[in-house]
């Protein structure tokens, strides 16, 4: 931290004393040729400076300087030397150095020599992996006699050339004489000096701000949700930094677009969240950090973050025939944390889908639709939906057939026997048959509380459930809760975390003699998965493959992949299976990673073993 204050704090030092000595200097009157001359007296030199309007809002981060075409070549690589040094010193772009570029250009078969036009700049930049390349010519570089003395003269136009468009990001040019016999290598050096700390004043005029010795912003984390984004960004130092911008684009090259800018606080981390975007869409962030002195850094690399698509498809779904006009719905509770409920479709015939009922709660699993026609068939679909709103694909429709109407027969005689008397007459009567036991019963856990559900006997008498609960499966469990006999869940909260409970519902019917119990219905309370182990990765040009053995238990509805950044683990993505294949990884790097189980309660375990893998 105390580095970067010094450097943040020694560029603004070089541009402050830049800036005291341009105002304290004038040029004297010359001819047009000779516009400005300098010597030990420090008169400033005063060049023509070009700066785009654009040129802070794009990134130049990257440039590559090429050698100055002169009448003589060593004059033309000593001045663009000079440049580079000077650029360097004030920390506004990362140079790529001569000998790379000798490198990869001699692998094109071309040179650094004369390359002076914007064609051929974007042609080399685009092979040097740059943002901007600088290109200068030296017309003049020699003496000229004054008198008896002989004086330095020298003229020079650099500019520097967007490789994207071929636009000029900016240009500075002069020619100059001294006003003194001076050394050409002594007058060239103040001379760029002069030039340079003149581009670098119109550059923050104009709102190109970035140099490179303001930090680039620390991301911890990001990732997408549900119509949204959420980055967090660590914060170095709340000392010199004011606060960092947040840029949004649907392209990787940009454009990009200013979303946010937010103020730092005291604390160690901030976390900015983007809301009301596409749903299943793919944005691209890029931040940099603002100064207090409003000097910028330059950006981050683009994240990528993609918002969260509709839930999955319900499936599972089954429908119940032969009950007396009602119709009991099943199916499979969303394993997706972003479900937030269901809603429950009907038609009867060839009508119209109809939205009958809203369920909340993602480990919804029943639903009874009453109220139905005697001895009539109805069709069921369910869609899940998320917090935004957005709805699944129905699934997959179900049917059933309500209980017809009883036939009208004729109402038996009464069988009576023996002799009259006082006494009244003997019936006889056939006995009722024991109802139908609790069915289905389902136990699901999340947070510190389990969810049961179940399907209800096939009569309507039931006027009531107790729901019974102990360690182990024991007719002696404590009874817990009585629910009502039209509500078929029930969701216990008075658990303990890692505790295994075993669960029972009994139907009471409405005359109150008849029971019938389910069967047993175990759940480990807040159980995390083990570690995964078996970790394995093997290279596939520029990407890596992930293979792992499968937890043992049941429960076990995905995994999530992680890969270590620069300071904290980064969650990359998920998987119902035991493999994943991850692209665009960066080349000569080792990356990190593990994986960690999920189940069906959103509990994760312990992370596997790291494993490290290089890319050549």
């Amino acid at each position: 931290m105390a580095r970067h204050r010094s450097l943040i704090s020694r560029g603004l030092i070089i541009l402050l004393a830049l800036a005291s000595f341009f105002a304290c200097a004038s040029a004297p009157e010359v001819a047009q040729e000779e516009q400005l001359t300098i010597g030990s007296d420090e008169r400033a030199i005063k060049g023509r400076i070009y700066v785009n309007p654009n040129a802070g809002k794009r990134f130049y981060r990257n440039v590559a300087m090429m050698p100055f075409q002169a009448p003589v070549e060593l004059a033309g690589a000593s001045i663009s030397d000079l440049f580079a040094t000077e650029l360097l010193f004030a920390h506004k772009y990362d140079l790529v150095e001569r000998n790379q570029m000798e490198q990869v250009l001699g692998e094109q078969a071309l040179s650094l020599k004369g390359v002076t036009e914007s064609a051929a700049a974007m042609r080399v930049g685009k092979l040097l992996n740059v943002q901007g390349v600088i290109v200068g010519t030296v017309p003049e570089y020699g003496s000229k006699a004054s008198g008896k003395a002989e004086l330095a003269a020298i003229g020079l136009n650099v500019r520097m050339i967007d490789v994207n468009d071929g636009s000029i990001v900016w240009s500075v040019s002069d020619t100059a004489i001294s006003d003194r016999p001076t050394s050409l290598s002594a007058f060239a050096n103040r001379m760029v000096r002069n030039l340079v700390g003149q581009l670098l004043q119109e550059m923050i005029r104009v709102g190109d701000t970035q140099l490179m010795n303001v930090p680039t912003p620390v991301v911890v984390s990001s990732r997408g949700k549900v119509r949204g984004a959420v980055i967090e960004i660590q914060i170095p130092s709340a000392e010199t930094i004011k606060s960092y911008k947040i840029l949004r684009s649907l392209n990787e090259t940009g454009p990009y677009r200013e979303v946010a800018d937010l103020e730092v606080t005291d604390s160690s981390r901030m976390q900015f969240e983007d809301r009301n975007l596409l749903d299943a869409e793919t944005y691209y962030y890029r931040i940099y950090t603002v100064t207090k002195s409003n000097l910028t850094s330059y950006p981050t690399e683009p994240l990528k973050i993609s918002t969260t698509g509709p839930p999955g498809t319900v499936t599972g779904l089954a429908a119940r025939s032969g009950l007396v006009r009602r119709v009991v719905l099943t199916w499979s509770p969303a394993s997706d944390a972003n479900t937030e409920g269901y809603s429950i479709m009907r038609r009867s015939g060839e009508g119209r889908w109809e939205k009958i009922k809203t369920l909340k709660g993602r480990f919804n699993g029943t639903y009874t639709d009453e109220n139905l026609r005697d001895g009539t068939a109805y069709a069921y679909r369910i869609v899940s939906f998320n917090a935004a709103g957005t709805e699944s694909p129905p699934s997959a429709s179900a049917t059933a057939t309500t209980q017809a109407p009883p036939s009208h027969s004729k109402t038996p005689d009464i069988e009576r026997s023996g002799t009259q008397g006082p006494d009244s007459h003997r019936v006889s009567a056939v006995s009722r048959p024991m109802s139908e036991p609790v069915r289905s019963l389902r136990a699901l856990g999340e947070n510190k509380q389990i969810s049961l559900q179940w399907e209800p006997p096939a009569e309507r008498e039931v006027a009531r459930y107790e729901v019974y609960r102990g360690s182990e499966p024991s007719p002696a469990a404590k009874k817990i809760q009585d629910v009502p006999g039209n509500v078929h869940q029930f969701l216990d909260r008075d658990i303990e975390e890692g505790t295994k409970y075993h669960y029972r519902v009994v139907a009471v019917y409405r005359n109150g003699m008849e029971k019938q119990n389910s069967r047993t219905a175990p759940l480990n309370s807040g159980q995390r998965p083990s570690r995964p182990t078996g970790v394995k990765a093997s290279v596939e040009g520029s990407k890596i493959r992930l293979t792992w053995n499968g937890n043992g238990e049941e429960d076990i509805v995905k995994y999530a992949v992680e890969q270590r950044g620069s300071t904290f683990w980064d969650r990359i993505g998920q998987t119902s299976g035991t493999g994943c294949l991850i692209e665009e990884l960066e080349p000569g790097r080792t990356h990190a990673f593990r994986i960690i189980a999920v189940n069906r309660a959103n509990l994760e375990g312990e992370p596997s073993d790291e494993i490290r893998v290089s890319i050549p």
